[in-house]
């Protein structure tokens, strides 16, 4: 049966398995199915952002049921076809290093449709079918169309395939339905044990700054280890940029920073022109590059315009609350297998408080009166429930017996029960 994961991002911006389905066929209708499977077991709520593979049943089932889903192609899955399409040309080479270098390293929208189109006429292209049709759909996979919105840093899906390599560690072509649904927990919580061995890290031990700057030790204080390995690569890549030009727009100033940038094996080095705008008040900054947008991180253009202006603390709003490592994530409340039987009841009690505080944000969010009232009781009720929780914690005496966890069964275990 073919097998649908949902893959996300968490806030050490590893994958996570969100969901899955197991699926008839590959047809419109059976992922029109799953997208309203995922509607009603996330109460309405849809992704903000899916990328896939050029599956078209896939596109239209997105396009019927996500219909405010940001929604872009896997351009590695785009870029794999090359071979496949031109491998019989004669400048094969060349037209290959000719579309790598637009789709890659192509800085403005006019830069990409003009220098594709110069791609076509030198190679005589007109009449390709399979590339007219990228053009046509090139809001959808090429990045210079798609990185003003938030990605989470993706841009294939390499992921979800990884993903289901990783399953092949729990089951196999000859896996039963029954073994699947235990295997599949068990995969989860590998997930769950190496999440929770990373936020460990992140409050335990910290990295070294790179050079101390104060909006990097900023970030340290903030942000998880594994996003501050991608800071120390943003901070350690002003060595190559250079401010070249200020001019000023206004309230605003505009910045031409020059990036030396190495290539791959054998490539010499090339310089990059992008533009950062700035505006004092308020210390809004804005780059060419997009990485912010894309990835929700601070791009090495924009840290030079906050040294030259000596910005030492980045504004709230450019510190996203899903890289934080201090932030609780409302799916560690969720029920699992895996729970200690001392937290089991504590979690069902949460669990059936979620649908009814999704109906009261909905409801309270109609209008500013709605609105108005919702807040004073929900701070009415905040303030009671602190009361008892402290008169309680203040009266109970901590336990003294270990919580025994659940026992789940191996691999070997399963399979030999099926067996046998």
């Amino acid at each position: 049966m073919p097998f649908a994961p949902f893959i996300g991002v968490n806030h050490h911006g590893q994958s996570i398995l969100l969901g899955c389905g197991l699926l008839f066929s590959e047809d419109s209708s059976s992922f029109i199915w799953l997208f309203n499977a995922w509607l009603t077991c996330m109460y309405g709520c849809a992704p903000k952002a899916i990328i896939t593979d050029q599956c078209r049943s896939m596109g239209i089932a997105i396009e019927r049921v996500f219909q405010n889903t940001k929604y872009r192609l896997c351009f590695w899955h785009i870029m794999m076809k090359l071979p496949a399409k031109f491998g019989a040309h004669t400048q094969y080479k060349s037209l290959k290093q000719t579309m790598k270098n637009i789709v890659y390293n192509s800085i403005t929208i006019d830069q990409c449709d003009y220098e594709w189109m110069r791609m076509v006429d030198d190679f005589q292209l007109e009449d390709s079918d399979w590339l007219n049709s990228l053009y046509r759909e090139r809001s959808k996979w090429i990045p210079v169309y798609v990185k003003h919105h938030f990605w989470a840093g993706l841009s294939t899906s390499q992921r979800s395939e990884s993903r289901n390599s990783f399953f092949d560690d729990f089951v196999h072509s000859k896996t039963s339905i029954k073994q699947f649904v235990e295997q599949y927990d068990r995969a989860l919580k590998r997930n769950i044990e190496k999440e929770m061995k990373l936020d460990f890290q992140s409050y335990n031990s910290s990295l070294s700054v790179v050079c101390g700057y104060p909006v990097e030790r900023q970030f340290h204080s903030l942000y998880t280890n594994d996003i501050l390995r991608i800071i120390h690569n943003e901070v350690a890549g002003m060595l190559y940029c250079e401010i070249q030009n200020i001019q000023q727009e206004g309230p605003t100033h505009v910045f031409d920073v020059l990036e030396n940038i190495l290539g791959s094996a054998g490539e010499t080095l090339r310089d990059v022109w992008l533009k950062v705008h700035y505006t004092a008040m308020g210390n809004f900054v804005k780059c060419q590059c997009k990485m912010f947008e894309f990835r929700g991180i601070l791009c090495r253009h924009i840290l030079m315009v906050y040294r030259r202006m000596k910005v030492d603390q980045v504004p709230e709003r450019y510190v996203l609350n899903r890289w934080r490592k201090d932030l609780k994530r409302g799916y560690q409340s969720i029920t699992n297998i895996y729970d200690f039987d001392v937290f089991e009841s504590q979690r069902k009690r949460y669990n059936s408080l979620t649908p009814m505080m999704h109906l009261f944000q909905q409801l309270a969010s109609q209008s500013e009166d709605n609105t108005s009232v919702a807040s004073r009781l929900l701070e009415d009720i905040i303030q009671k429930l602190m009361l008892d929780f402290d008169n309680s914690s203040t009266s109970s005496t901590p336990a003294t017996n270990p919580p025994t966890e659940k026992v789940i069964h191996s691999p070997v275990r399963v399979k030999a029960r099926a067996l046998y």
